[in-house]
């Protein structure tokens, strides 16, 4: 069954809602849910973008829950897989993830590591020009 765009829509503000709630309860079920979702062949991280989903995600990257951290740092990776690393960034996942690298969960800094070199270029790969003298 395909989702329409509606559905996606209140399926990720569902998930969104309860990730922003007070209580703890449901949020690991809804963070994995949600890293689940980044696994299908067709998905987008737009309407997770356009909800807010970004600042909701990286608030979870500092939860002592481990289950909590692995599923926002997947998420993480598949926004930034996608090519949309501008909202990572203005987001400050950069800094959060910095935070974290040095977990002592071996599978979190490989997942932090995986992250922070799809958001950070290397410096081989920038590009550097250098002005024109316009005499």
């Amino acid at each position: 069954m395909v989702e329409t765009p509606l559905e996606e829509k209140c399926v990720i503000k569902d998930l969104l809602d309860r990730l922003s709630a007070k209580g703890r309860k449901g949020k690991e079920a809804a963070i994995e849910s949600l890293a689940i979702s980044t696994e299908d062949d067709d998905w987008m991280p737009d309407e997770l973008i356009d909800q807010g989903g970004i600042k909701v995600i990286n608030s979870f990257l500092d939860d002592k829950n481990p289950h909590i951290v692995f599923s926002a740092l997947k998420i993480i990776i598949a926004i930034a897989s996608t090519g949309e690393t501008e909202p990572l960034i203005e987001g400050g996942v950069i800094a959060s993830l910095d935070s974290i690298q040095d977990d002592k969960n071996p599978i979190i800094q490989q997942k932090v590591r995986e992250a922070l070199n799809l958001l950070q270029p290397d410096v081989d790969e920038a590009v550097v020009t250098k002005p024109q003298n316009e005499y």
